[in-house]
């Protein structure tokens, strides 16, 4: 078994962005995170997997790419209400990171290998997710606010 470093977020220490359906859905999308990081090192930790522990996996990793969808989905919307003049940037870092997650899952569900769907949970995305609000979502949160974006 490969030892990789396990970076779990905690919805604490994620910025806060100046729209709070942002920061909703990114606290979500944590806690779905610290779950599915669950799951993956029960999962690592023993030496014979049922049908049902697979079927968990797989159920929490299509529901993370769900909510992950429709995170990029509001946030595009808003970046097309508001005119954000990095639209074109920011969302194709979505479309990377949708391609990305897409692929993960993709290849857990044909060859149930558990080792690189945990280090894209423990590694990459973590990396990408703090580096994407801490940027394109601050950003996109300022303009949006500075042009009139009300949640109300």
């Amino acid at each position: 078994m490969t030892v990789i470093r396990k970076t779990i977020l905690e919805a604490e220490t994620i910025p806060r962005v100046e729209i709070d359906f942002m920061n909703n859905t990114h606290f979500e999308e944590v806690e779905m995170v610290k779950q599915l990081g669950k799951l993956i090192t029960a999962y690592q930790e023993t030496d014979s997997h049922s049908d049902t522990e697979e079927q968990k996996l797989s159920q929490s990793l299509q529901e993370w790419l769900e909510h992950t969808i429709a995170h990029f989905e509001r946030e595009n919307q808003l970046m097309q209400e508001t005119g954000f003049p990095a639209y074109e940037i920011h969302s194709n870092e979505h479309e990377i990171a949708l391609n990305q997650m897409k692929a993960g899952i993709r290849s857990w569900e044909q060859d149930k290998e558990i080792e690189l769907i945990a280090d894209y949970v423990f590694t990459h995305w973590p990396e990408w997710f703090n580096t994407h609000v801490n940027s394109m979502d601050m950003m996109t949160a300022k303009f949006a606010i500075m042009n009139g974006f009300s949640e109300i």
